[in-house]
């Protein structure tokens, strides 16, 4: 690697190699000067210290500005450690903050293999197990979940974070909750083949002596996940995303707080794809309220009309009062 890149762009390229598991890569010796530097600034600006200034070189014809005598280096710092801090920066842990506090870049750029989306989705799958931004957390379990469905799918459905029965299935929804989408899906004359299944976070979060109980992803889980939804949403490309439950749609929509009965009811926009906002499955396994029902299955007309499926009257009429 030499030093000629912008910073960005040579960070993306670290990024990609640490991403794939590469601890080690050649650089010169003028690119290695200039990632100290990056570093060292860093941690004066984690200091609240002005970056280092940028050298200029003299223009014939101006006075020469005096000589400052060279003062020791604060910064200075082994081999070590600049490998370590180098590397905290690159998984978004910034000098003085922790990996938890620790903020992600907005767009990150995965270095997928393959030519096809296919074999791109593969390699993501490959790049979630050892992902060290998602991994280095300990608040998540081993197994990763990913995805299933068809990967050009027009429709996307996006649920939180597997738990006790999708840990032991390697599939996105099972159990109970999986039975009532088989079932929604038949309603729209589909099935699980002809869409796009996946989770918000792809490992199960993590309880003390967990057994059977599942909890929430926290929002910390979500943040350091949705770089990677945001590259499946990218390499799918469907028609419409369909975020199933409060969770995902807060983590889809960087909704915050805002209930989901606020966010129903209307098309939103996240990573330039159509976005509708739906009670998750297991809602519906809660509840008998027709009318709860029919408020899900609405969702579903409108986003299958968005996908360009035909509907029948038959469809049109699910969930209404008889007459």
């Amino acid at each position: 690697m030499s030093a000629g890149l912008p910073q960005h762009l040579t960070l993306d390229y670290l990024r990609a190699l640490l991403s794939r598991g590469v601890e080690k890569a050649a650089v010169t010796e003028e690119a290695r000067t200039v990632l100290r530097k990056w570093v060292m600034d860093a941690r004066r600006i984690a200091r609240g210290e002005a970056p280092s200034p940028v050298s200029t070189p003299h223009v014939s014809g101006e006075t020469q500005p005096p000589e400052i005598p060279e003062q020791p280096q604060p910064d200075s710092m082994d081999e070590v450690s600049f490998g370590n801090e180098l590397r905290d920066i690159l998984n978004g842990v910034q000098p003085g903050r922790t990996e938890e506090e620790a903020a992600l870049p907005r767009h990150i750029s995965f270095a997928l293999e393959g030519e096809t989306e296919e074999e791109k989705l593969s390699s993501l799958r490959e790049l979630v197990i050892n992902w060290p931004p998602l991994r280095n957390m300990e608040s998540l379990r081993d197994t990763p979940v990913f995805s299933s469905g068809s990967p050009r799918a027009d429709i996307m459905m996006v649920t939180d974070a597997p738990g006790l029965y999708e840990e032991k299935q390697g599939i996105p929804l099972a159990g109970p909750s999986g039975q009532k989408l088989d079932a929604m899906l038949k309603a729209m004359g589909l099935s699980r083949t002809d869409i796009y299944l996946t989770h918000l976070v792809k490992y199960r979060p993590a309880l003390p002596r967990q057994l059977t109980n599942n909890r929430p992803p926290t929002d910390r889980e979500i943040e350091v996940s949705l770089p990677i939804l945001r590259e499946e949403i990218m390499l799918v490309h469907p028609k419409v995303v369909v975020a199933l439950g409060a969770i995902a749609a807060r983590g889809i929509l960087q909704s915050g707080e805002t209930p989901l009965s606020a966010l129903r009811g209307t098309f939103h926009t996240a990573f330039d794809t159509p976005v509708r906002v739906t009670y998750n499955p297991s809602y519906l396994l809660r509840t008998e309220d027709i009318s709860e029902k029919r408020k899900v299955w609405e969702d579903m007309l409108c986003v299958m009309e968005q996908a360009g499926l035909p509907i029948s009257e038959k469809q049109r009429s699910y969930f209404l009062p008889k007459k």
